[in-house]
């Protein structure tokens, strides 16, 4: 622990006034009280912090929420891409029979076809 001392002046001056015992003991009590206000402020700001801080438990309850959240998400985004899949799919297929259909030479074969 670290001691508070007061300025050699300030102590010169207690020691002629109230003598050196006295000063000594003036001395004593202050660094006593000076650290016991210390370890108080101390252990208060500890409180404080810890209050705020959060805990190993937390930070890890909430990191497996969030994976949660994300799984759930990217689940969802799944299922959305499939879907979206098959709709181009099927666009894409509908584009060759389109473009199949407007071309004369696949009408014409068509036409054959169906005189048959």
């Amino acid at each position: 622990m670290a001691t508070t001392t007061i300025p050699i002046e300030l102590y010169k001056i207690l020691e002629d006034r109230v003598g050196k015992e006295t000063a000594a003991e003036v001395v004593k009590l202050y660094e006593q009280t000076a650290e016991s206000i210390r370890a108080s402020v101390k252990i208060s700001v500890k409180e404080e912090l810890k209050d705020e801080l959060v805990t190993k438990t937390e930070f890890a309850g909430e990191m497996k929420a969030i994976r949660l959240e994300i799984e759930a998400l990217e689940t969802r985004l799944e299922g959305r891409i499939k879907e979206l899949h098959i709709k181009l799919n099927f666009l894409i297929i509908l584009m060759i029979i389109a473009i199949t259909l407007m071309n004369p030479v696949a009408a014409e074969i068509i036409k054959g076809l169906l005189k048959l």
